[in-house]
């Protein structure tokens, strides 16, 4: 089977993309992009220059970066990975429609435009805070910035009102799909790899 070489999954907190990203990565030697993870990868450097230290603080305070610092480090990290012949998840990077718009002339400039499919892996916005609250209370936390109150925060401006109009703009394009979030996570990926073949 010929897969995208651009799979963008779309969720809000607690929806289980990382989970899945990781699941295709290891499946199909996909590379995985996360604007989070790149930027919590910068965390205790001291090298940063001030933009970048700036997006560091947002993040921690469960806000959103600024969109010329999404572009700067997603941008930088697709090149990389399809110059090395490698297909991307990118879980995560999609926060607006100016985003999701700019991503896309991004596609459009590569010439993989044809190659790309974006997967929302829905889930309501009280499940998405339970999930999370039952991670702290479990002693897992998946990110070190986790408490009730970022979670709230993250929800507010990451839940479903701020994802509706993301959708929308891939819906008009003819390149989204969707699998239901509070399936099993062995069944999401059951989901996403039929919606891939």
């Amino acid at each position: 089977m010929r897969m995208k070489k651009i799979i963008i999954l779309l969720g809000i907190p607690g929806s289980g993309k990382g989970t899945q990203a990781m699941r295709l990565v290891e499946r199909y030697g996909y590379t995985h992009i996360s604007t989070g993870d790149l930027l919590r990868g910068l965390q205790g450097r001291t090298d940063l220059d001030s933009e970048l230290q700036e997006a560091v603080d947002t993040m921690l305070e469960g806000k959103l970066v600024k969109d010329t610092v999404v572009y700067r480090l997603g941008f930088d990290a697709i090149r990389d990975a399809l110059d090395a012949g490698k297909g991307v998840v990118l879980d995560g990077v999609v926060r607006n429609r100016a985003q999701a718009e700019c991503y896309y002339a991004f596609f459009e400039e590569l010439g993989v435009v044809n190659d790309v499919q974006v997967i929302e892996i829905a889930l309501d916005d009280t499940e998405s805070f339970d999930r999370l609250k039952a991670r702290i209370a479990s002693g897992y936390q998946s990110r070190p910035d986790d408490t009730q109150e970022i979670l709230r925060e993250r929800i507010k401006v990451q839940g479903n009102t701020a994802l509706a109009p993301i959708k929308a703009f891939y819906d008009a394009h003819g390149v989204l799909a969707r699998v239901d979030g509070r399936a099993s996570m062995d069944d999401v990926e059951k989901a996403i790899t039929a919606i891939l073949s």
